[in-house]
Formats: structure tokens, C-alpha cells, sequence
């Protein structure tokens, strides 16, 4: 059972081994304090503690979105002790960035940013915030592990550390040994608000494209296909890195390009199927209006097309079926007495296969990913629940049928049900 940790908002880079040894720690530290300023954000009720980078000689600082959520005063004060008024340009509430611009000159240098696609893991680190509302402070410890989701918003991509991250460091940097930011912290897991060991921070590249989002538009402009996509499951190394096309938006751009539910991306103008995640956040820093390639395997042939990518309707980021298409993967289901893992897709009423089990009666059937069905044993089914429903009544038989959709036919396969010990 996977233990349960509440997620704690912390509101009140690479180095080569020779380069480690020739510069001391606390002369990097004392080059990059000053790009740190604390943050007070204030209401009526309330006041929020953070911290906040330097990304602009002209006085842009970038925090968290949480920090500086309902605030109506924002102070700023330097390592120098110097305060500073500030005012907020922009903030995304799904990346959990906000970008704040000081209303007088900053004399204070801006904190360079690394590429957080070269750090790995076990990098040290160290990071710089106000925790509890002490001040600039450094903690240090190492890369912990990359491309973390801790469901926090759709487009989770944290890089996780050791170093030492508590209230009041929200917004403050991570950096490697090179004083150059990897990170911006933003997180902790922690069943009492104090660092255990375990902090997230929002990674420098997809900083960097939400600065200049919300730095030239004041909000945050995002590509969008209209497709919901998972990872397909198999030990074939030849499917490693395709994804496939689990649910679409009406009308939407991958639905004008004649993308298919069931189709298989094979490539889609380089961007990473590594997974349905990785594949959302690049989907969405696509500038829209671009034109994407796609290679995509339908009915075991390759299949040439294009899809113009659209700037993400505002009702798509408001609401949760759309975030599926292209914000989140589409939500798989077993159904390990068939042998098959599906997706429903609720426009067309039907079920995708995303999985065979190896050695199973449906792989020996001749099922296989991207098939569809909609009825078992000639009944309709009306979603995941019902199929389970299903499945139960014709377990005393010991077999389903369930028809399987084609292009131009229907095809009735019956599967022999495994029972639940024969499963274990």
C-alpha cells in the first residue's frame, strides 16, 4: 500500500569533478546571495513568507504563484537588508510560477539560469531561501531524482533533493556548484511542515519559458492538439517511447489533422514520447500556429500526416476532461480477467485496448493495442463500471464475447475469464 504524505507548500546543475575542486562553495555562495531577495506577500488577513530570484537586471524576480496568491502589498528585501515594493506582472497557477517586477531600479545582478535537462542525479546542489522568515540561507545536498509527478498540477516535471527546503523557501533557487539555477523550490512531502529530507523544485528550463510567457503576455499562452495519449506497456523494446492516442477533443487539431483514437505515435516533429506527461508539457511550450510532422502506426501501416498546433482554448484549461487532452494521459483500467488493460472513451462509448498481457487468451485471440469494443456478450456497455459488472455475471461461464470494432466489420471474439487465484 503506498503510504500517503501531505504535500507542503513552502509559503511562510552539472559540475564536472575537476571544476568542483577548483571553486569553493563559499565563493559561489557569496556571487549568487545577492540574486535572492526574501518576500513578504500581504491582505487584510493574511501574510505569506517566500523567497524570490533575480531573473532580470531590469528588476524582474520570479517566485511561486502560491506565494504571492491574493496579495494586495509585496515586499521585497535584499540580503543587504534593503526593501524593495514590487508588483505582479503575472502568475500560472499550473506551474505554480509567478513573475514580480520591482517598482523602483534594483541594483542587484541577475542569477544565471543552467539547462535542467544536463543535471543528473546525484548532482550536489545547494539552495538558497527564507525559511521561517529568518533570511537569505543556504542549505546543500544533491539531485535526488528528475521528472518527478507528485500531482500538485498537470504539468508536474519537479527535480527532487536532500537539500534542507522549509517554510519560507518557496521561490528560492536550487543551484549547482557553478552558482547557475537548476530549479526553483516549490515543495516539500512532510506530515508536519518541516523538511524531512524531500523537496521539489519546478525545473530552470520550464522557469525560464514562463518568465518570458508571462514577461512579453502577462499570462501564459499554451499549445494544444486536443488528445489524451498513453504509454504503451510491453517488453518489446521496438514499442519503447510510442505513445498511444487514447481519447480527442472534438474538433480539435489533432481530430482536423485525421489523428485517430487507437493510432500509435511513432514521432510527432521530435517531441518526447517518452511518456504521456513528458509528451503534455512539450505539447504545451509549442508555440501555436506551428505545424508538427507526425509519423503514426494505424492498422499496421505508417501513415504520413501534419497537425497545426492551436493556442489552448481558456475552457480547456478550466476544465478537467480537457486538461486530459494533452494535460494528462487518459485514464487506463485493468481488466486482468480479459488479459487486457483499456481506456474508455467516453465520446464514442467504446474501449481501447493500451495493453495484452503476455501469455494471456486475448493475446493468443489476436487482440492487440489500438483494438475497440463496445458490447460484450451483445450488451452494450455503458463504461468501466459496467464492464466489471459484466464480467462477474459471465464469470460462472468461464467465457465473455466481446465484439470488436474495425473499419469496415465487426469482429466476435470470445475470451476465456481467468479467475481471481489464477491471476496471482
Amino acid at each position: 500500500m503506498k503510504k500517503l504524505y501531505r504535500l507542503v507548500l513552502c509559503l511562510c546543475g552539472v559540475c564536472s569533478a575537476a571544476t568542483a575542486q577548483e571553486i569553493k562553495l563559499e565563493d559561489v555562495i557569496e556571487e549568487v546571495n545577492p540574486s535572492v531577495v526574501s518576500i513578504v506577500a500581504e491582505n487584510e488577513d493574511t501574510q505569506a513568507l517566500g523567497a524570490g530570484i533575480v531573473v532580470d537586471d531590469s528588476g524582474y524576480i520570479v517566485t511561486n504563484a502560491h506565494v504571492t496568491s491574493g496579495a494586495q502589498k509585496i515586499t521585497l528585501t535584499t540580503v543587504e537588508d534593503e526593501t524593495y515594493a514590487a508588483e505582479l506582472v503575472g502568475a500560472d497557477e499550473k506551474t505554480d510560477i509567478a513573475l514580480l517586477k520591482a517598482t523602483e531600479a534594483l541594483e542587484l545582478k541577475a542569477a544565471r539560469f543552467a539547462d535542467s535537462e544536463e543535471i543528473r542525479v546525484g548532482n550536489p546542489v545547494f539552495a538558497i531561501g527564507n525559511p521561517f522568515g529568518l533570511g537569505n540561507s543556504v542549505s546543500s545536498g544533491i539531485v535526488s531524482a528528475k521528472e518527478r509527478d507528485i500531482e500538485k498540477g498537470p504539468y508536474d516535471d519537479f527535480i527532487q533533493t536532500d537539500a534542507a527546503i522549509n517554510q519560507g523557501n518557496s521561490g528560492g533557487p536550487l543551484f549547482n556548484m557553478n552558482g547557475e539555477i537548476i530549479g526553483m523550490n516549490t515543495a516539500i512531502f512532510s506530515n508536519d511542515g518541516i523538511d524531512a529530507g524531500v523537496g521539489f523544485a519546478v525545473p530552470s528550463n520550464l522557469v525560464r519559458w514562463v518568465v518570458e510567457q508571462l514577461k512579453n503576455n502577462g499570462k501564459v499562452v499554451r499549445g494544444w492538439l486536443g488528445i489524451g495519449v498513453q504509454k504503451i506497456r510491453s517488453t518489446d523494446s521496438k514499442q519503447k517511447h510510442k505513445l498511444i492516442v487514447a481519447s480527442m477533443a472534438e474538433n480539435s487539431p489533432a481530430a482536423v489533422s485525421g489523428i485517430k483514437v487507437g493510432d500509435v505515435l511513432e514521432d510527432v516533429g521530435g517531441l518526447s514520447l517518452k511518456s504521456p506527461r513528458r509528451f503534455s508539457l512539450e505539447v504545451a511550450q509549442t508555440p501555436p500556429d506551428t505545424i508538427l510532422p507526425l509519423i503514426v502506426s494505424r492498422d499496421e501501416k505508417l501513415l504520413d500526416l501534419e497537425v497545426k498546433v492551436a493556442a489552448m482554448p481558456i475552457a480547456a484549461e478550466e476544465t478537467k476532461s480537457a486538461e486530459r487532452a494533452d494535460a494528462e494521459a487518459a485514464v487506463a483500467d485493468d481488466f486482468p480477467e480479459l488479459g487486457i488493460r483499456t481506456v474508455f472513451d467516453e465520446v464514442n462509448q467504446e474501449f481501447l485496448v493500451v495493453d495484452v498481457a503476455k501469455g494471456s487468451d486475448a493475446e493468443a485471440k489476436g487482440i492487440s493495442i489500438g483494438d475497440k469494443f463496445k458490447t460484450a456478450n451483445n450488451r452494450k456497455i455503458f463504461g468501466v463500471e459496467d464492464l466489471r459488472i459484466k464480467i462477474k455475471e459471465a464469470m460462472p461461464s468461464g467465457q465473455i464475447s466481446l465484439q470488436f470494432i474495425g473499419e469496415d466489420m465487426l469482429d466476435v471474439i470470445t475470451l476465456k475469464l481467468k479467475e481471481q487465484d489464477e491471476q496471482n
